[in-house]
């Protein structure tokens, strides 16, 4: 309660002018998910909305501001891989359910940036959680009809109370492999002929061009979004379970040098040597570890043990509904519980998706990168260790959502009131 009241006053001063002033936290275990692994006894500095200093003899300037934290654990904010958060409120139509534009004439050129509502009650849910971004990921699960289809492009969102909810726009491409109900004898030629077309464009994207190829129903906006999917300046996330779609798909795209991220992926570990040769990650749900459909009959509670141990870069989440993203160090704890490293499951909810999308000034407690860190009473991986407090871009945040609103108010009402 000490350490929240002395936090509790601080945030009219970080939300003012003063945000210029450092901020020195110490006596910290600091979980910093990167080369600088655990420190014990620690000191952060933050100006200016980036970490400045880490460690345990850190030179604390004569006007910082100075916050003891007695012991408590930081780590960086979490990230979720895949989310609808901020895109959809309830399953309903539009303006409710804002995730995919299947029904428009956009595949690749759907941007997920425009559609983003700052304002959604599930944002504070997640920041209780310890989330400080995300990346919605729109299509992932869109039913295309009868021909394959790109799901859109993802945003790299903050989930701060203020300011612009939008930290990068276009990080990623989806693609959902069983979107279409033609069967893969058919979906993987398609999809081979598509990826033809985008690789002819992008070394040449000039708009005439785009009436020449044939292998979808093209716009310029969808093969302008796949010029830096092709060019591997943004990966491609790949909605995927069986290990066989895996394996087509890893073939139809060799000649491109793809950067792909294989979502869902309930049977990848028994590939796991094929997806770390293409140098591929895979975004994972520990939860789910059983044959629940035909496309997951080699479901394992061993898969992100099985794909770590053979280098691929995992990333874990939470069921994909933005309103479940606050669960997120529950699922890193079920993967730790089943034997993934602890130090490798911090870096797959932290500085494991900032890398794969290249963003690496996030997910990370260092020198230079952004000031987003979670301060949590215990191991965050217990469930019954609490958030204290969360920093966004050095920030101290609220943590009270439409939930605690409901709470407080009816806790405290007279009986028969």
């Amino acid at each position: 309660m000490r350490l929240f009241a002395i936090l509790s006053a601080a945030v009219s001063l970080c939300f003012s002018p003063a945000l210029a002033q450092t901020l020195a936290i110490t006596n910290a275990k600091v979980m910093t998910a990167g080369e600088a692994g655990e420190l014990e006894s620690a000191t952060i500095l933050i100006e200016n909305g980036r970490f400045t200093a880490v460690g345990a003899d850190v030179r604390i300037p004569a006007d910082a501001r100075m916050v003891d934290m007695n012991g408590k654990v930081i780590t960086p904010g979490l990230i979720v891989s895949s989310t609808t958060l901020g895109a959809v409120e309830i399953n309903d139509r539009a303006n409710a359910n804002d995730i995919d534009a299947s029904s428009s004439t956009l595949s690749a050129g759907a941007d997920i940036q425009y559609a983003i509502n700052p304002n959604s009650t599930l944002i504070p849910v997640a920041r209780r959680g310890g989330v400080a971004r995300a990346i919605v990921t729109p299509g992932l699960e869109a039913k295309t009809g009868g021909a394959a289809a790109f799901g859109g492009q993802a945003a790299l969102i903050s989930t701060a109370a203020n300011g612009d909810a939008i930290s990068q726009p276009q990080v990623a491409m989806t693609l959902n492999l069983l979107g279409s109900d033609q069967g893969r004898a058919a979906v993987f030629p398609q999809l081979k002929a598509m990826l033809e077309d985008a690789s002819s464009f992008a070394e040449n994207p000039s708009p005439e061009r785009v009436s020449s190829f044939k292998a979808a129903k093209w716009t310029q906006a969808d093969l302008q979004g796949l010029v830096p999917v092709m060019r591997a300046e943004i990966p491609l996330y790949v909605a995927a379970e069986r290990a066989s779609d895996i394996r087509a798909f890893l073939k139809i795209a060799a000649p491109y040098n793809l950067r792909i991220v294989f979502v869902g992926a309930a049977e990848a570990w028994s590939v796991a040597d094929e997806i770390a040769a293409a140098g591929a990650s895979v975004v994972l749900d520990p939860y789910e570890n059983l044959p629940q459909s035909f496309n997951a009959v080699l479901a394992s509670s061993q898969n992100a043990v099985r794909l770590h141990e053979a280098g691929v870069p995992v990333l874990i989440v939470p069921p994909r509904a933005g309103h479940d993203a606050r669960l997120i160090r529950y699922r890193a704890g079920v993967a730790v519980a089943a034997g993934l490293p602890k130090d490798a499951a911090l870096v797959a909810i932290t500085s494991g998706p900032a890398r794969m999308l290249g963003l690496d000034n996030y997910g990370e407690i260092a020198p230079g990168k952004v000031a987003d860190m979670a301060i949590w009473s215990g191991d965050p991986f217990e469930p019954l260790s609490g958030l204290d407090a969360l920093y966004i871009d050095g920030v101290l945040q609220p943590l009270e959502d439409r939930q605690t609103a409901l709470r407080d108010k009816y806790r405290a009402k007279p009986a028969g009131k």
